[in-house]
């Protein structure tokens, strides 16, 4: 009798932590990977946690993440595609033309800072925009440390 109640017991605990193992996996898709929130979600999640940093109130907090994500999404544009070829296997021109781009790139990114810096001027302090930044530089590094992957594609 007391064989057949520690049975009981052991089949009942297995049961809960079988349940509890089910519940708490990731969700995953299906292909069998871990569901990311795509960059538009992560910006916005970025941009909410920020604000909160900040200490917005609720409509400073909308102008700022709707002009955040607005940024983010002009800057995504401007990315250029990395070359097919390792920087030692290029000839000269290619490696100019490589440099030149990025070149092309930085001031496109400098202009779409400085129109930002325009937009959050009229809602945000001048202490506050540095913030921001200062927390977008150190989210930057986190990421970079941590090896952060753009996508698929880069695994």
């Amino acid at each position: 009798m007391m064989n057949n109640m520690r049975n009981l017991m052991v089949a009942c605990v297995m049961m809960m932590a079988s349940i509890c193992v089910a519940v708490a996996r990731p969700e995953t898709s299906e292909e069998g990977r871990r569901n990311r929130p795509n960059m538009e979600q992560f910006t916005r999640a970025q941009a909410n946690r920020i604000a909160r940093q900040l200490d917005l109130d609720d409509a400073t907090t909308k102008k700022f993440v709707d002009a955040f994500c607005k940024c983010r999404k002009e800057i995504a544009a401007t990315r250029i595609p990395r070359p097919a070829k390792k920087p030692e296997n290029m000839t000269d021109a290619e490696v100019v033309r490589g440099i030149k781009a990025r070149f092309q790139q930085g001031r496109k990114i400098l202009y779409i800072r400085e129109k930002y810096f325009k937009v959050y001027s009229k809602f945000l302090t001048p202490k506050q925009i540095q913030r921001v930044y200062d927390l977008e530089r150190i989210d930057f590094q986190h990421f970079h440390k941590r090896g952060f992957k753009k996508g698929p594609q880069d695994r």
